[in-house]
Order: C-alpha cells, then sequence, then structure tokens
C-alpha cells in the first residue's frame, strides 16, 4: 500500500517539474515549439488546460501555471496525510 502512495507522490512531483520546466522554457524564444517542449507542453497541458477554463488570462501573464503548481502541492499534502492515517 505504501508503494502506491510512493509511486503516485512520485507521479505528483514529476508533473510539478515538467509544468516549472516547460514554463521556464517559455523565456527562450523558440523552446516551446521544439520537439521537447511540444512533448512538456502536452503533458503540462493535462494539468493546465482544465484550469485555463476557471483562470482567465490577465494581459501577457498566465497565472495556471501558478495555480497547477499549488493544486499539485496540495494534492501531495493530501496524499500524504492519507498515507499517515493508513
Amino acid at each position: 500500500m505504501i508503494a502506491i502512495f510512493l509511486l503516485l507522490s512520485l507521479v505528483l512531483r514529476a508533473l510539478e517539474f515538467v509544468i516549472l520546466i516547460w514554463v521556464l522554457m517559455s523565456w527562450l524564444p523558440g523552446a516551446q515549439q521544439s520537439a521537447l517542449g511540444q512533448f512538456l507542453g502536452m503533458i503540462a497541458g493535462f494539468i493546465l488546460d482544465p484550469l485555463r477554463r476557471f483562470i482567465p488570462r490577465t494581459g501577457f501573464i498566465d497565472f495556471t501555471p501558478l495555480a497547477g503548481l499549488l493544486l499539485l502541492q496540495a494534492a501531495q499534502v493530501g496524499l500524504q496525510a492519507i498515507a499517515r492515517m493508513i
């Protein structure tokens, strides 16, 4: 049972890193259009696309990656709380 929680925690942490790397790639011209950037964007889109329906863009700033990171961290804290109860 603990192995399942560890695996889920690892997946959540990996998604956090994917979003962070994808956001950092936006600072480099053409990096998100590369093959790696498109792959990371597809993975990050799994979390960010549903959030974009609820969080509007404010000018040139997109707050959905921040909301996605906060959501993933909250999920990880919840997962750790459930793991401690078992």
